[in-house]
């Protein structure tokens, strides 16, 4: 599943964050989707209602799944990271399996940046006619990873700020930054000056776009801590065409001393600090950088079984699920520094997903479904549903032809003791849900809210090609984008249920007189209750069951404010601060009640005992 950087971001402190178009969500702020207007039945009832019966425990089915399960998540697979040789082993098994009964393959494959490294990187400070040593690439200096390529000498120097241009604030005020570097601290504070900002112009996404037409000669982000930023690919930023540079107040310290005032006096004052270091005296900066990006071409595999009736057959049904998880946790991994390296083998994200895809394969191929289904297993999708926005837009298939859409993401680990499967539906008609729902077996409940995880996956690609989508989902966990997410703790007999149930979905699907019509209503992902107001991390892991007595949480965060004040994966959470919890929206209302630095009282419950702990706030 996918934990996007804000995505269908993660917002780096282990919360995840509602979609909003531009990058993939995560578990922390959650609000339920809009149901349509009530539409009637008759349109989508299909002649045939196949019920599906609950799997024995040791079913061959649950057995085949979890063997499956268990190859995918194999050391042997490294984590099947975009771009890495275990990615391609894990979809050359899917394609042979496939191929041993006869369904036919294909694949489609699309350019993946996988990395950035600096090919050459020097940079020099001044002040006056005083030119000094090289800077220490790596500590006193790094480029970002969506930086430009740049060569220059004895750039002057400026200090705008924050970037920030709005109202009576203005950073630029008074500057001429053409030709020269300008000097912006990369983390936004929460003061008032800033406060009506939108959540965009304060990104630093957005605060970079400022400076695309400046012509300016280089950018330096200055950071809090005493080095400079770690190199690290980060997608979410298209390249720049000027460098975009990290640096601390301390290693510009010669050439810029009262660097660190003037950011305190505008968190103070909410006043403009800047300065063009050209006049106090002559600062300036040399640089040589050379970038170099590495591509690699990962596939997305899909698997056809035709549909039967002379007319129907140009229809398609689309199953989807991604194949992709973190490799070594270089990027989304929530395991801490502890597993930095370690293979993440991404059992329930999402080798259960995929194994179930590949049994619905061997059911759905002797079926005869009048309708064509396509068996789709993404790429990508950890790195912001790229697979599967790329299938979108180059279908194999006309892309009208695609009447549906069932994603699987994540449905290992249904809880044995009480069986359910979220349900979601991005853009499928009320009514739609409702009638796939009844076609579960007996001993499966369904639930429906899932919450931020409603667009989180490959499905929302679909959604915004207004095609209607179902999505699959037995929850998170704490093991969520950890080493520990492994095949033993699978549930192969829950894997049955859905299968069994997701046979019932799709051949009703297939086989309906009439498809459902997309349904714009619900394809509305949550707002209002958002992360737009809210300013804070906490760093619990959800859990997306309905429940009315309180907040429960299925994990924390490591080093976060959860984990200091005592929580615990199961804990319920009854009070947040002054506010009372009964539901996950009452902890988002007291969330974005709160400020980054408070320290707050933090009540819950754990195995019915009343607990207490304090946690102060931090930033997103």
């Amino acid at each position: 599943m996918d934990d996007g950087e804000t995505g269908p971001l993660h917002d780096g402190h282990g919360e995840m964050v509602p979609f909003a178009f531009l990058g993939p969500p995560y578990p922390f702020g959650v609000s339920p989707m809009k149901p349509a207007a009530t539409m009637a039945l008759a349109p989508f009832l299909s002649s045939l209602m196949l019920g599906a019966q609950t799997p024995a425990i040791h079913s061959p089915a649950a057995a085949r799944m979890k063997r499956e399960v268990a190859i995918l998540a194999a050391p042997s697979m490294e984590g099947r990271g975009n771009g890495s040789k275990g990615l391609a082993q894990a979809a050359d098994y899917v394609e042979r399996y496939y191929r041993s009964m006869g369904i036919r393959t294909e694949r489609q494959t699309y350019p993946y940046l996988k990395g950035v490294e600096v090919k050459e990187g020097k940079a020099y400070l001044g002040k006056g006619d005083s030119q000094q040593p090289l800077l220490q690439w790596g500590k006193d200096i790094e480029a970002y990873s969506f930086s430009g390529n740049g060569a220059f000498i004895s750039k002057a120097l400026v200090f705008a700020g924050y970037g920030v241009q709005t109202g009576a604030y203005n950073d630029f005020n008074g500057l001429d930054l053409t030709g020269k570097v300008v000097i912006i601290g990369r983390e936004l504070p929460d003061i008032p000056a800033f406060a009506h900002l939108s959540a965009q112009d304060k990104s630093l996404r957005g605060r970079l776009r400022r400076f695309e037409t400046a012509r300016i000669g280089g950018l330096v982000l200055l950071e809090e801590g005493d080095a400079a930023r770690s190199l690290k690919l980060n997608s979410e930023l298209s390249t720049f065409r000027f460098p975009v540079l990290s640096m601390t107040a301390k290693a510009l310290n010669s050439v810029c001393g009262d660097l660190p005032d003037r950011l305190k006096k505008i968190r103070e004052t909410g006043t403009p600090q800047s300065q063009d270091f050209v006049w106090a005296p002559w600062s300036f900066m040399g640089l040589t950088l050379e970038m170099e990006r590495k591509y690699a071409d990962v596939p997305n595999l899909i698997a056809t079984i035709p549909g039967h009736d002379p007319k129907l057959k140009a229809e398609v049904i689309v199953l989807g699920a991604h194949l992709d998880h973190l490799g070594r946790g270089e990027r989304h991994s929530l395991g801490g520094a502890a597993t930095s390296g370690q293979f993440h083998a991404g059992a329930d994200d999402n080798a259960s997903g995929t194994a179930l895809l590949m049994e619905l394969g061997r059911r759905l191929k002797s079926a005869r479904p009048k309708r064509t289904i396509l068996l789709v297993h993404f790429s990508g999708e950890e790195e912001g549903m790229l697979g599967s926005a790329h299938w979108v837009k180059h279908p194999t298939v006309p892309i009208e032809s695609v009447k549906a859409m069932l994603n699987f993401d994540m449905v290992g680990r249904m809880d044995p003791k009480k069986p359910m499967l979220l349900l979601g539906g991005l853009g499928a008609p009320k009514a739609a849900l409702e009638h796939a729902k009844s076609l579960a077996p007996a001993g499966l409940a369904i639930g429906g809210d899932l919450g931020a995880a409603a667009g989180s996956s490959d499905h929302l690609s679909f959604a915004l090609a207004k095609i209607p989508t179902f999505f699959f989902f037995t929850g998170l966990h704490a093991d969520y984008h950890k080493p520990s997410d492994t095949a033993e703790k699978i549930n192969g007999a829950g894997m049955a249920m859905v299968a069994s149930y997701a046979r019932s979905v799709a051949l009703d699907l297939a086989n309906a007189a009439q498809e459902p019509a997309f349904d714009p209503e619900t394809a509305k992902l949550p707002s209002g209750k958002g992360m737009g107001g809210v300013k804070v991390s906490f760093g619990v892991i959800p859990d997306y069951a309905e429940h009315s007595d309180g907040f429960h949480i299925n994990g924390v965060m490591p080093g976060s404010p959860a984990e200091a004040a005592g929580l615990k994966a199961g804990d319920i959470i009854v009070m947040f601060g002054p506010r009372s919890v009964k539901t996950i929206y009452d902890y988002m209302d007291a969330l974005a009640a709160a400020s980054a630095g408070m320290s707050v009282t933090v009540k819950w419950l754990r195995d019915g005992r009343p607990m207490e702990g304090h946690a102060a706030l931090k930033a997103r």
